[in-house]
């Protein structure tokens, strides 16, 4: 039976309120996209040099006597997953959780250990029966840096204590508002200079002095790095959610307003067969009484 008029409006009002919901959705993503994306983009260039310095120190000095530096095999791994609290935000909390699982079958074999930050993380690898050492929410505003350097100290002590044999990160790198990617960086040990840098370095042959020794400079500085480099991670990946999800909801209003659009359609044309019919029982009437 052809829904009637009454019902059409039912369930245009329904779409139409549901609508404003998805557009301050959107108005609130892009207002915190703004914010973070700044920080992000402000942050970039800093932690890379501060990762190329760090990686110079490993490869030109006394990388083997500093235990943040030295590799060993990797048995045991702790994996830190950054994931969003909410939902809404397309295939964000979803490429990441892919990301995971292509890690695990790349280190199949080992004992892999989870820390969530993002309940949307915690929540898909519990049901998968992962390891998970701790699961948080996502830390915002002042937070931030509480969570991060907590985070950050225990990791280190995890892994001088021998818990763990290497760190790493995962979360979605920003490139855009439309390109956001799923990324894993060794945390510990520190890695050293990757074959481009190591090159571009050798044409300078640099002799570095520390001052005062190798060992206080890289226990003043490594710690500060790893630090940095979580709060960049944690940043980055709220900017890729924010942006997520201010695309999403953007569809989802684009979809409203033509689900709407067929809608009103509908209705006319219900409306109009209604009143085809009440005139044709009104004239049917007329003409029974006329006869």
């Amino acid at each position: 039976m052809p829904a009637s008029p009454r019902d059409i409006l039912r369930r245009i009002r329904g779409i139409k309120s549901t609508q404003q919901i998805t557009k301050a959705m959107e108005m609130v993503s892009a207002v915190k996209l703004t914010r973070v994306r700044n920080q992000a983009e402000n942050a970039r260039g800093y932690v890379d040099a501060m990762g190329r310095m760090v990686r110079i120190l490993c490869t030109t000095a006394g990388d083997s006597e500093h235990e943040l530096f030295r590799e060993r095999e990797q048995n045991t791994i702790l994996l830190i997953v950054l994931t969003s609290d909410r939902g809404l935000c397309g295939t964000f909390n979803t490429s990441v959780i892919n990301a995971v699982e292509a890690f695990r079958q790349e280190h199949a074999g080992k004992n892999i250990t989870f820390m969530c930050i993002g309940r949307k993380g915690a929540e898909a690898l519990a049901r998968t029966g992962a390891s998970i050492e701790e699961a948080l929410d996502t830390p915002w505003g002042t937070a931030i840096s509480k969570e991060v350097e907590r985070i950050n100290y225990n990791a280190l002590g995890a892994f001088e204590a021998r818990r763990y044999d290497a760190v790493y990160l995962l979360y979605s790198r920003f490139e855009n508002v439309l390109v956001y990617k799923p990324t894993v960086v060794q945390h510990l040990p520190v890695p050293r200079l990757s074959a481009e840098e190591a090159k571009s370095l050798a044409k300078w042959a640099v002799d570095f002095l520390l001052e005062p020794n190798f060992d206080a400079l890289a226990n003043a500085l490594i710690p500060q790095y790893l630090e940095t480099q979580l709060h960049y991670a944690l940043v980055e990946s709220l900017a890729s959610e924010y942006a997520a999800r201010m695309v999403a909801m953007r569809n989802a209003n684009d979809n409203a307003e033509e689900v709407i659009g067929e809608l009103n359609l509908s209705y006319n044309k219900a409306r109009q067969a209604t009143i085809t019919r009440d005139l044709i029982d009104i004239i049917g009437g007329v003409e029974a009484l006329n006869g």
